[in-house]
């Protein structure tokens, strides 16, 4: 009998974009396994649990009382949840995305308790580790200076909420798993202006001809990025295998820099503007990518989805759904 097999699984966030994703993987490894979803709807949408086979709750983790809510009569707790945005939003919302993330993990933490929920994941962020952090990044330069300053209020927030996982752990017990994931996308992925991170960024402004496609920074800052079905993997393993109050990276080392990225969105989309950086702007950290020795020791989790393949799915998916009305 699997792990997941008859399991009462509450997804926190699952209608949103990595949420989805975590839902589908449940429901693909677990044999009877019953998920629930918890989501205010705010970023999420039932269009992307179609033909899932999920019950959705619109709850507001935002309060306590409908957190504990949620969490009865669950074996299992996910959260994925979390206020997410881009560089520009992060920059101008520090406290918001503070405030906001830190009140979603604590709530779902003391719902998750209250409830008598025997193990839970907390998903954290890559966020958390400063800009002077070795690179590749260990976990262990999780709380060593403070965070990047960019997404600086995110950061604190997820930090703040490991902490309380760790203290949960070892006051009430609580299996609990940390998860840091980098870069995160793939299909149903946010697109909207404010909150579209680097990859759907690019992709809206190359499917709606913008030229000259401008971006910030210089193109040299450094990142890599996880296709979503990897991620979704990584998290339902993390919580099966490694459920000990620790955090662990999950992410893939295909590094890959700014500009090689563009290139790569742009041929993916079939757009050929003139792209224009400007140095001017802010980038968020120089370089970004983690050391997942930890993640493969502890349960075997490497990534399987390469860039160039995951930016082909992810337009297939954009051409399909018509989330991108020119695609």
């Amino acid at each position: 009998m699997g792990f997941w097999d008859g399991k009462k699984v509450l997804v926190t966030g699952g209608a949103g974009f990595i949420g989805s994703h975590v839902v589908e993987e449940l429901l693909r490894r677990g044999r009877g396994v019953r998920v629930t979803v918890a989501d205010d709807l705010r970023n999420g949408s039932r269009a992307r649990l179609k033909g899932l086979r999920a019950a959705l709750r619109a709850v507001d983790l935002l309060d306590p009382a409908d957190a504990k809510r949620a969490c009865r009569g669950q074996d299992v707790v996910l959260h994925v949840a979390g206020r997410v945005g881009g560089v520009a939003y992060n920059v101008a919302h520090q406290a918001t995305m503070f405030r906001d993330n830190f009140l979603l993990g604590t709530n779902a933490l003391e719902g998750a308790r209250l409830a008598g929920v025997e193990r839970m994941l907390v998903v954290s962020s890559a966020c958390v580790y400063p800009s002077e952090a070795s690179v590749p990044t260990p976990e262990s330069d999780g709380f060593r200076g403070a965070p990047e300053a960019s997404s600086a209020g995110y950061g604190w927030a997820k930090r703040m909420v490991e902490y309380q996982a760790r203290a949960y752990r070892d006051e009430y017990g609580l299996k609990v798993a940390i998860a840091r994931p980098y870069n995160c996308y793939g299909p149903r992925d946010h697109f909207e202006p404010e909150i579209a991170h680097v990859i759907p960024a690019l992709l809206r402004r190359a499917f709606a001809g913008e030229n000259p496609l401008k971006v910030w920074g210089d193109g040299t800052q450094s990142r890599a990025f996880l296709y979503v079905e990897d991620l979704a993997r990584g998290l339902l393993d993390a919580t099966e295998h490694y459920a000990v109050g620790e955090p662990v990276n999950i992410g893939t080392s295909q590094e890959v820099t700014v500009a090689e990225l563009v290139a790569m969105v742009l041929e993916a989309a079939g757009a050929r503007p003139r792209v224009v950086f400007d140095a001017s702007k802010p980038a968020g950290q120089r370089r970004r990518n983690c050391d997942g020795t930890l993640a493969k020791s502890k349960f075997g989790f490497e990534a399987r989805v390469d860039l160039r393949e995951g930016l082909r799915r992810t337009v297939e998916w954009v051409r399909a759904s018509g989330v991108l009305r020119r695609a």
